[in-house]
């Protein structure tokens, strides 16, 4: 291995020990509006709005990671992490509940590629892309969401003819910086809750299941359980190398 790909692994988990020590800093807020009803996202299951996953059934909640599937490490934690809260889950839960994966990288992750990439999870996640280039939905969702990404271009370490032949042959080695939590929407398209990445599997089910009775009790009304939604969705950090 490498030593810068060390050293960006290092920083990688350096940004997750700094979001663990924000998680403190969270503050509550009623949820808001981040999916607008009219906005559809094409997916590995077609297009897609608020409700669709729910069949306009009150009581569901998506559950969404924002990444990208040349990331080396966090994105896979994510993932990886959001799975072993699945499976703490009961049957019911389960069914009131639906993972997602946003790509903030739409130029290499095409739709088939996102669903090469997530059938290796134990997980019914959904792929979602917008492309950026020429669509502006993408940086109006994250925005909503709260959502910080940026493409940052490699180190200009290889000779001109190098970087010339890379290009040519289409390997782009670029990454995505990105903030790194587990945003939980509801079937009316709100941001009901951020949850960091720095809590166990076992904290993620429980704060999950809450928010899934707390959405069944009261689906139509703004005043349910607040929103915890922490500073760490904020912070951008590596998407590794």
């Amino acid at each position: 291995m490498s030593p810068r790909k060390l050293i960006l692994m290092g920083l990688s988990a350096f940004a997750l020990v700094i979001i663990a020590l924000i998680t403190g800093l969270s503050a509550s807020h009623q949820p808001r509006n981040a999916w607008p009803t009219t906005l559809e996202l094409p997916s590995t299951r077609g297009l897609l709005h608020a409700d669709t996953l729910s069949r306009g059934e009150a009581g569901h909640l998506s559950v969404l990671i924002p990444g990208f599937t040349h990331c080396p490490d966090i994105c896979p934690l994510s993932l990886a992490r959001l799975q072993m809260a699945w499976q703490r889950l009961d049957e019911t839960s389960r069914a009131h509940l639906h993972p997602m994966f946003l790509t903030l990288d739409p130029a290499r992750d095409t739709l088939p590629v996102l669903s090469r990439y997530l059938s290796a999870f134990s997980l019914p996640v959904t792929g979602l892309r917008l492309p950026s280039q020429d669509d502006t939905r993408l940086e109006e969702f994250t925005q909503r969401l709260g959502i910080q990404f940026q493409r940052r271009e490699p180190e200009q370490s290889h000779p001109p003819e190098h970087a010339q032949a890379q290009a040519s042959a289409g390997e782009a080695d670029y990454m995505i910086d990105h903030s790194v939590a587990i945003f939980v929407i509801d079937e009316q398209g709100r941001l009901r809750d951020t949850l960091p990445l720095s809590q166990t599997p076992e904290q993620l089910a429980d704060r999950l299941t809450f928010l899934l009775q707390s959405v069944a009790a009261a689906p139509s009304s703004d005043s349910v359980a607040a929103v915890n939604t922490s500073e760490n969705a904020n912070v951008p950090v590596t998407g590794g190398a």
